[in-house]
């Protein structure tokens, strides 16, 4: 009897050793990139398709960029990012001819001020940052007429690296269009055609311990966002291919 008892005694305990330590695990890390407008994933605002009566050139339209981490993360520095876009109407409209020589070639640009919103984590706190367009390509990614990629950066100071969670869904940056040259005249044709935006990467800069590049959707095609309703765009003919590295930074640098 006595034997059994400890026996029991030895069990009961192993079991409550055992729903401690699945206590104390954190929670399971996903890589997830997400795209909306308005606001990050997780915004009340937040939505995947903009509609725009196109009748106003005042204000901006603001699709953000917002990923979370596959691990904890330490000394990350800045981060690179790619959105490609298919319009519905081939050529490219010139509403969205923000190229050198296009129709509103200044009326793209990116912003990683996120003061006074909270849906998501601002992943660098009040640290100062810089944002800036590195390019936007037509003919990008797969050299349709009606596509075009726009890549973008930010970064802080190497003093102002931070360490990242595996669990939290952080903004990355605020990529802007302007309502300008919409309507009157002049103005640039195109506003309402459809069109399919896709978060392809965010590439983690760290000071060391090597870049982490990001590429997986989160559930759900939650890197897409739409525009006008995205009729007649593909979203599928923009998608993130799993490509060996060296392949990858031949596309993206």
């Amino acid at each position: 009897m006595v034997r059994v008892g400890r026996i029991a005694r030895a069990a009961a305990l192993a079991a409550v050793l055992g729903l401690v330590s699945l206590a104390a695990r954190p929670a399971r890390a996903a890589e997830g990139l997400y795209l909306n407008w308005t606001d990050c994933a997780l915004g009340p605002t937040a939505t995947s398709d903009r509609a725009f009566a196109c009748n106003s050139n005042f204000g901006q339209e603001e699709l953000f960029c917002a990923f979370t981490m596959p691990a904890p993360t330490n000394n990350v520095v800045s981060v690179e990012i790619v959105v490609d876009m298919q319009n519905a109407t081939s050529p490219l409209p010139d509403w969205w001819r923000f190229d050198t020589g296009g129709c509103r070639p200044n009326d793209l640009s990116v912003a990683a001020d996120f003061s006074g919103m909270t849906s998501c984590s601002d992943m660098w706190g009040g640290a100062p940052r810089t944002a800036m367009v590195q390019g936007y390509t037509p003919g990008e990614p797969r050299l349709g007429t009606n596509q075009a990629r726009i890549k973008v950066t930010a970064w802080v100071l190497p003093q102002d690296a931070v360490t990242l969670d595996g669990t939290t869904m952080y903004y990355a940056v605020r990529v802007i269009v302007k309502n300008d040259l919409t309507t009157g005249s002049p103005s640039c044709v195109g506003c309402g055609s459809a069109a399919c935006l896709v978060l392809n990467s965010i590439q983690i800069g760290r000071v060391s311990g090597g870049d982490i590049f990001l590429q997986v959707p989160g559930a759900g095609d939650a890197n897409w966002a739409r525009w006008q309703g995205g009729l007649g765009a593909d979203c599928a003919a923009v998608p993130v291919r799993a490509r060996a590295w060296g392949q990858l930074k031949s596309l993206y640098r």
